[in-house]
């Protein structure tokens, strides 16, 4: 049990660093790329989480 909470840890620790990499990516482009990917730039964060983060 407790490996299973170290491993949970160590997942969620990893994706959030790369929600956080993502979300200053996507933070550099433009508002007309943002848009060619069908976003605004209101829907960065959400859309990195959702991402990384997948219902479990």
């Amino acid at each position: 049990m407790a490996f299973d909470l170290l491993t949970g840890f160590v997942r969620d620790f990893r994706a959030s660093r790369k929600v956080a990499g993502e979300i200053t990516r996507m933070n550099h482009l433009s508002d007309a790329q943002l848009a060619d990917l069908g976003l605004e730039r209101s829907e960065i964060t959400s859309r990195a989480f959702a991402r990384h983060f997948k219902r479990r």
